[in-house]
């Protein structure tokens, strides 16, 4: 037993902190960044150094289910642990990277076998067992992290780049993240309250709703979960908003440089994108405690469609941080509400699992979309039609969104 207040909100404290430097974070937000060097370096197509998101995505896709169930089995704590570890050494040595093609993928299939432990997988577990009524809150607020890690990541890895060149930018990325991220876990993440002698909330055992203690244990299988339509509906739609945001995050930067944009405020422009998530996420964690959270998840790709036409349109440098700014809250419509979901669809007792298969199919998303854009870019000579398709597929997103069904046992303010 432990005394004090409620641990929660360390909790919430450490995944905000943890997905901040994760895997997904790090790799989304600087990636573009560091595109143009190792392209002048070693004279890479764009289309091929994208190759190595599609590899991660890949592998990420097959393995995130078996992360999951792992961490259902195990507990998330020792895995994350462990995966920050991994996720410091391997890329740290990117900075070793030589003009084989094969090695750079090789290093990017080792961060998604080895580091999925810290990303929403494990993380998004974790705070569903700690909170019932406030969930959709605790989500928001360390969801928020990857905007936050987002924001400041393009503008670290751009002045470290500037400054000491891209090879020891990837060496203080990893130094970086030995810093902030692994002590925080290690001292304030829990894998249950129970495990500290609390309960979900903080609320006391007493006080504690039978229907909610039961419901805590109970859960779909995977294989249960994927024999319902809701589990397919949620995997096409998300599996199209990840195709479309991430292609918009990863091609920013070169987007905008290529129109005569500085690095610099291609970089500022990606992280005001992570910033608009930041704050769509904390607003849609709060809002999904009290309405249909598809609903939710709704509202907020209506500003990246808008936002998506005016970067097609070819808006002037500061409109175009404005576009990056309406994208971004579409970010705040998919892990965090995906987590959401998988939560009150599909129960607790194998969350990781269930949400590592959402997850995977999202990862999948994450590199083909990047991919088939920069194909798209080469075929069509130049982002305003690739755009354009962008926000079509959007609009498709948000009549699918409609079709989704109620909560079964939903709770009170779920309307």
């Amino acid at each position: 037993m432990t005394s004090g207040g409620f641990l929660g909100w360390r909790v919430v404290a450490a995944s905000t902190i943890g997905l901040g430097c994760g895997l997904g974070t790090l790799v989304a937000a600087t990636f573009g960044v560091f595109l143009g060097p190792l392209q002048r370096e070693f004279s890479w197509a764009q289309s091929e150094v994208l190759s190595a998101l599609l590899v991660v995505t890949i592998t990420a896709s097959f393995l995130a289910p078996i992360v999951g169930a792992v961490v259902d089995r195990f507990g998330a704590r020792r895995i994350i642990l462990a995966s920050f570890v991994a996720e410091m050494l391997i890329v740290g040595s990117l900075a070793f990277q030589s003009d084989d093609l094969w090695t750079f993928y090789l290093r990017f299939f080792l961060l998604a076998a080895f580091t999925l432990g810290t990303t929403h997988v494990a993380f998004a577990r974790v705070l569903t067992v700690w909170f019932d009524r406030r969930r959709g809150l605790a989500l928001g607020i360390a969801l928020s992290g990857i905007g936050i890690g987002g924001f400041i990541w393009p503008l670290y890895a751009q002045f470290m780049i500037g400054e000491f060149g891209w090879r020891n930018a990837y060496l203080l990325l990893a130094a970086a993240v030995a810093v902030f991220a692994l002590p925080v876990i290690f001292f304030w993440l829990k894998d249950t309250p129970q495990s500290v002698g609390q309960w979900p909330d903080g609320d006391t055992a007493a006080a504690v709703d039978r229907s909610a203690k039961v419901s805590s244990a109970q859960g779909m299988t995977l294989w249960e979960a994927s024999r319902t339509r809701q589990y397919w509906l949620m995997i096409v739609t998300f599996f199209l908003i990840g195709f479309v945001v991430q292609s918009i995050i990863l091609h920013l930067v070169p987007l905008l440089t290529g129109r005569g944009v500085s690095p610099m405020r291609a970089a500022l422009a990606q992280s005001v994108l992570f910033l608009a998530l930041t704050s769509g996420r904390l607003v849609t964690g709060w809002l999904m405690d009290r309405f249909f959270a598809p609903r939710v998840a709704l509202a907020f790709l209506i500003a990246p469609i808008v936002g998506i036409v005016m970067l097609a349109l070819g808006v002037s440098e500061w409109l175009a941080v404005i576009s990056a700014l309406l994208v971004g809250l579409a970010v705040g419509a998919e892990v965090d509400v995906l987590a959401y979901l998988t939560g009150r669809y599909f129960g607790a007792r194998h969350f990781a699992a269930v949400y590592g298969s959402f997850y995977g199919i999202y990862s999948l998303s994450g590199g083909i979309g990047p991919f088939v854009t920069a194909l798209a870019v080469e075929r069509f000579g130049g982002y305003t039609p690739v755009l354009l398709a962008h926000s079509v597929v959007l609009v498709l997103c948000c009549g699918l969104l409609l079709r989704f069904a109620a909560f079964p046992n939903r709770p009170q303010g779920s309307a």
